[in-house]
């Protein structure tokens, strides 16, 4: 990831030679252009895992929820930026390759009791504050009544895709609120800052 920071500072250092942004403004831009590759990146890889899988519009509907739910309720994140960009990739893999084990392995009631305690976990927990990322009380009661909203909506989207039989989507979907909701247990299991 150096060589994307490299190559960020470079590009800001050209843009400060030639006049285009003022030198106090270097690092806010260097900082957004080093986010933009990295979220190019991980978009990039999640298409081609989607197209290699052959099950794009899986890993379409996983990053739809699970990023817009993700943005707002917080939780745990990896300090390395690396290690994040092979963790938000692997995952991809569980609704690729998990549906049909869990379909068959667990009965229904018990799926469908576990995506409502993910989606209560969710709406109790949130916003969940990471060492990197402190609310003031403006912000906290900002997300927490967004990630609310969202997490309601998306268990209204859920039950409208088990309705029209679009079983691997909502499973896509339901996967991405179960690993929201651990991701905010966790990190409110080891941030050291409660409210």
């Amino acid at each position: 990831m150096n060589i994307i920071r490299y190559s960020s500072e470079k590009l800001c250092e050209k843009m400060l030679d030639r006049g285009l942004i003022q030198k106090e403004d270097a690092e806010l831009y260097r900082y957004g252009m080093e986010q933009g590759v990295i979220v190019a990146g991980n978009l990039l890889t999640a298409v081609l895992i989607g197209i290699l899988t052959e099950r794009l519009g899986v890993v379409l509907v996983f990053l739809f929820f699970y990023v817009v739910l993700r943005s707002y309720s917080g939780g745990k994140h990896v300090e390395s930026k690396l290690l994040c960009y092979l963790i938000s990739n692997l995952i991809l893999l569980i609704p690729i390759y998990t549906y049909e084990w869990v379909f068959h392995a667990i009965p229904l009631p018990a799926l469908m009791a576990i995506g409502v305690f993910a989606v209560v976990i969710v709406f109790v927990l949130c916003p969940v504050e990471s060492e990197n990322k402190r609310l003031d009380d403006d912000e906290y009661e900002h997300y927490k009544g967004i990630s609310q909203f969202i997490v309601g909506l998306e268990g209204c989207v859920l039950v409208g895709l088990y309705c029209l039989g679009a079983y691997r989507y909502f499973y896509a979907g339901y996967i991405s609120i179960l690993l929201v909701a651990i991701f905010m247990v966790v990190g409110r299991l080891t941030t050291k800052h409660y409210r």
